[in-house]
């Protein structure tokens, strides 16, 4: 068992329980740690219902209600820029980060209170701020305010709302593999819950806070108190200890193997709540962390190693004041932080040129990514179709891992002599394509 010392702005572990805590489980806090301002020059726009992700080395604020240009800050520079304006007005989502690319999925557009769910994945490229249009999320699994996590390199969606802010909650969990862009369904959850946000610890899944929106008479009420756990190798559910203060609009992270729950809203006061809230997989208790220096609610948290980052998000219940805040759970005198960056190099192509004269029989042509993230190819096709056919091409946009090669095959359909073609592959940022060229 561990205990923390609950106050306002640190705590510590009773040194009694440290060093046996410390031999049976590695999260261990045996400096004392607390909220700290993030350094910065400037500030991003104000926003709630916003995504906070990070990558790229750099933090990814995106998205709120209107519509707004990303935010990005360098914690090399300590600065706050302007990036892309998303295709559309996207809100109260958790995005993810999957080989250095954002996913947004389980989000909603539109007004209050009958927001409509995503009907398709958004992808967001942070090395090119490019954004690109996925693939379908299938119509009869579509929801907002859904928590959303990476395990395996595939993306997972569990509960969410159908109908904006009335009804329609659901318990459902899915997974969405970006890279052949296949759908399947996983078993549900035992709670329908909205407005959370999910991590992952190990090989499982853990869903705390959220209400059921429209459930209640009070928009704020309607919260779900147990805490569920999916595991990945089973694929079973597992109902644990009530969260300790049941709210939603909720942000979560992990720090040090612990599922941390951060802010959020409830009918029991109007301000944000500034809670932070944390259960330990290994004890399967809730205990309590240092509280935000400002409530908020409507945001998302960011590990950056042994620290959590959070920001935006409002601090009365509902739709504001915004904020443009941000703070750092750290025990380090400083609010300093460094977050993982990763190469990136362009596609790679077995050859330029492709002869049938020779050898009318099938060809093969490679597509390789050398670099450390991965690539969005939102266009690969061919111009002449009567004499050349490509096959076994996957779905648009086509988004190769890193290190990882695509084999696309190519045949001789046509009989007419001096055939010629061009396969045009274009990859996110890139203004000309690569070309590729065929003859018969």
């Amino acid at each position: 068992m561990f205990i923390f010392r609950e106050n306002s702005k640190s705590f510590k572990m009773r040194p009694i329980f440290l060093l046996l805590f410390f031999v049976i489980h590695s999260f261990t806090f045996s400096q004392e740690i607390s909220w700290r301002e993030l350094e910065a020059e400037g500030e991003p726009l104000a926003r709630h219902e916003n995504a906070l992700i990070e990558a790229g080395g750099k933090l990814i604020l995106i998205g709120g209600r209107g519509e707004k240009p990303i935010n990005i800050y360098d914690p090399g520079t300590k600065t706050w820029s302007k990036g892309a304006i998303p295709p559309f007005e996207i809100h109260h989502m958790q995005a993810v980060n999957l080989d250095g690319l954002i996913y947004i999925l389980g989000a909603f557009t539109g007004a209050w209170p009958n927001e409509t769910p995503l009907t398709h994945v958004l992808i967001y490229d942070v090395s090119t701020d490019t954004w690109a249009i996925g693939p379908e999320v299938p119509a009869n699994r579509r929801r907002g305010a859904a928590g959303v996590v990476v395990y395996n390199k595939k993306v997972y969606m569990v509960n969410g709302i159908i109908n904006g802010h009335s009804s329609g909650w659901v318990n459902w969990l899915d997974e969405y593999d970006p890279y052949s862009g296949q759908w399947k369904t996983l078993a549900s959850s035992p709670r329908s819950r909205d407005h959370f946000q999910a991590a992952v610890i190990e090989s499982k899944l853990y869903v705390a806070g959220g209400r059921r929106s429209g459930s209640a008479e009070s928009g704020f009420a309607g919260t779900v108190g147990p805490t569920n756990v999916y595991d990945f190798n089973s694929n079973t559910w597992e109902e644990l200890p009530n969260i300790p203060t049941p709210r939603a609009g909720t942000a979560a992270a992990v720090m040090n193997g612990i599922y941390v729950v951060i802010g959020g809203e409830s009918d029991t006061q109007e301000n944000s709540h500034s809670e932070v809230e944390a259960f330990d997989p290994v004890s399967r208790k809730w205990s309590s962390l240092p509280v935000l220096g400002t409530g908020r609610h409507g945001t998302q948290a960011v590990n950056a190693g042994e620290a959590i980052i959070i920001g935006s998000g409002s601090s009365n219940r509902g739709g504001g004041p915004e904020l443009t805040s941000f703070e750092v759970l750290t025990a380090k005198a400083t609010a300093q932080f460094e977050l993982p960056t990763f190469k990136k190099e362009g596609l790679r192509v077995s050859a330029k040129e492709i002869d049938f004269r020779k050898d009318p029989g099938p060809k093969e042509l490679l597509i390789t990514n050398p670099g450390q993230t991965a690539v969005i190819m939102p266009y690969l096709q061919h111009d002449n179709q009567e004499d050349f056919m490509m096959r076994e091409v996957p779905g648009s946009p086509i988004i190769i891992a890193p290190g990882a090669t695509r084999k696309i095959s190519i045949e001789r359909v046509g009989k007419r002599k001096n055939a010629s073609a061009t396969i045009f592959i274009k990859t996110t940022g890139n203004s000309a394509p690569v070309e590729i060229k065929l003859s018969a």
